[in-house]
């Protein structure tokens, strides 16, 4: 099907199915664009940065493996 076949289909959808079919392609073509965006390796992902920079929180001690396990 080439784009004046999909053209002429789509002509012949009611206007609120066309809207739809809009909607749909701007969906696939978000999708597409954050796929290509995504990070690739572990070392480029959102992850890998917060092991690099992990959240501080102030006045915390953390529990030892005896307390831990006590629990």
């Amino acid at each position: 099907m080439g784009y004046a076949d999909l053209i002429r289909h789509l002509q012949a959808l009611p206007e609120s199915k066309q809207a739809e079919v809009f909607d749909f392609v701007e969906f696939l073509v978000e999708r597409n664009q954050a796929a290509q965006q995504a990070p690739k390796t572990l070392a480029d992902s959102s992850l890998m940065a917060m092991m690099k920079n992990p959240l501080r929180v102030s006045q915390f001690t953390p529990m030892t493996r005896e307390e831990a396990n006590a629990r």
